[in-house]
């Protein structure tokens, strides 16, 4: 059974008092929380023309680490290699060489589209060790879509959402269900028909144990029932638990039932094999920030990423930072230099990679420009799209990369730059036009032609740098290549 150990806890409870994050009048988003002070953070030079890495007054400037680029994804020398040594490891065959991959992000993650499509290619090339990681059961948060698995739920069950102002814990997630109605169900199953997920040989349930929680009921198939306590000691504070259902490997469906005796917090359920392989938990919430992940209690969050012990963390934030009219560019380079030192305490075996935008459209003439246009008294010719509502790239998206890239080198962690990877600015018009189409309406998110498109351009990227690790190991070409 994985599990921090304890001189983990220890390295990730001093980092965290070293990180200190508050929530303020505004709320726990953390987007417009004063962030703590950073002297390695960088600052904005409007007379430099962009971002410049900020020093303690009289100290010498760090050389610049190596880099490697492989098509659009930027390396710093060694920060890929906790990933890239775990490849090599499953792709041999050895036993117990799980690779996580934990992806972090906004609706484009909540989606599991993009993440989905990354599940299959590398589950191909190196094994399938599991689906992952999801929330339990259905959430009754706004488009939470899993794909390759199957969630349902009955009864009553409520869903606390980080950033919507409900209360905490949220939990690795971003969310929480919780019910006090005894003999409400959740429950998740293996998935026959999708294309990944399949099959399962443990379930991890991850869930809130404390002094006035009560029982929870679980079975696997139709097997019997068993009870699981989530109720503590009046003494021990409440605290993040799990609890693993080894199973035979193949599919199976695990429902949850509350047992009563009081109310019951659940976090989510983990869908694992025993065998090596790739494993990717999309962790997306709707309409989320970084500064959102950063703000929520790492009591909680970085205790559950110690136990997902991923090979490879992914930030995939800044659209929605590029629609906030209030964006603070310092703030979200702070943000960047916290949250990377939590991962790195939480998960010390983890590589990291910054995963930036895509294209947006937002036109400067707003809904207006959905009226129909007449042409001039007398004239017969269309009068066609006037300046003011052509789909434009906001210019908050470049200043946003920009951030995200100076993060990345400044913190020795990957980078991706998927606006450029997949046609740079103004382009996202043509993809909800293209046939078939490759992205809605809004001009913001893609359909799932465009997610499998993103998805491509990001392995294509990261299979290079495996394959130039195995090179530099002097290892055979890969025989799945």
């Amino acid at each position: 059974m994985r599990g921090p150990s304890a001189a983990l806890r220890i390295a990730y409870l001093a980092a965290l008092a070293g990180c200190a994050f508050s929530c303020g009048a505004g709320g726990c988003d953390g987007a417009r929380a004063k962030p703590p002070e950073s002297p390695q953070a960088p600052g904005v030079d409007p007379d430099a023309g962009g971002l410049v890495a900020a020093v303690e007054p009289g100290a010498a400037a760090e050389a610049p680490a190596a880099m490697e680029t492989h098509g659009y994804l930027v390396v710093p020398q060694g920060a890929l290699e906790r990933l890239n040594q775990a490849l090599v490891a499953a792709e041999r065959g050895d036993a117990n060489a799980r690779v996580g991959m934990l992806f972090f992000g906004d609706s484009h993650t909540a989606g599991d589209s993009m993440t989905s499509r990354l599940r299959g290619t590398f589950q191909k090339r190196f094994g399938d060790a599991g689906r992952g990681l999801v929330a339990a059961g259905k959430p009754t948060a706004r488009h939470y879509y899993q794909r390759d698995v199957k969630y349902g739920a009955t009864g009553q069950w409520k869903t606390s959402v980080g950033g919507y102002k409900d209360p905490e814990p949220y939990g690795i997630c971003g969310m929480r269900i919780y019910g006090e109605k005894q003999g409400s169900q959740l429950w998740v199953e293996t998935c026959a028909e999708c294309p990944n997920g399949h099959s399962v040989g443990q379930f991890e349930i991850f869930y809130q144990a404390a002094p006035a929680n009560g029982v929870l009921r679980y079975r696997v198939d139709d097997g019997p029932w068993a009870h699981l306590p989530t109720k503590t000691q009046t003494i021990e504070p409440p605290h993040p638990a799990r609890h693993v259902i080894p199973v035979a490997d193949g599919p199976h469906k695990l429902t949850i039932e509350h047992g009563g005796g009081g109310p019951l917090d659940l976090y989510g359920v983990a869908l694992e094999r025993a065998k090596p392989g790739v494993i990717v938990d999309s962790l997306g919430v709707v309409g989320r920030r970084l500064g959102s992940l950063r703000s929520w209690d790492w009591s909680v969050i970085g205790e559950q990423l110690a136990t997902r012990d991923p090979r490879l963390v992914v930030l995939q934030y800044g659209t929605n930072e590029a629609d906030d009219p209030d964006l603070d560019l310092e703030a979200l380079a702070r943000y960047y230099d916290d949250t990377i030192l939590r991962i790195r305490a939480a998960a010390p075996t983890a590589s990291i990679l910054i995963l930036g935008p895509p294209d947006m459209g937002v036109r400067e003439g707003g809904k207006a420009c959905d009226a129909p246009k007449k042409p001039p008294r007398g004239s017969t010719v269309d009068a066609g799209v006037i300046p003011e509502c052509e789909w434009r790239t906001p210019a908050a998206v470049r200043e946003i990369i920009a951030v995200e890239h100076a993060a990345a080198v400044r913190n020795k962690v990957a980078f991706f730059d998927t606006f450029a990877a997949m046609g740079g600015a103004d382009r996202m018009d043509e993809w909800v036009k293209a046939e078939p189409r490759q992205a809605y309406k809004d001009h913001v998110h893609f359909t799932d032609v465009g997610y499998r498109r993103w998805a491509d351009e990001l392995s294509q990227a990261l299979l290079a740098a495996y394959d130039r690790h195995r090179a530099a190991l002097k290892l055979p070409p890969s025989s799945s290549k």
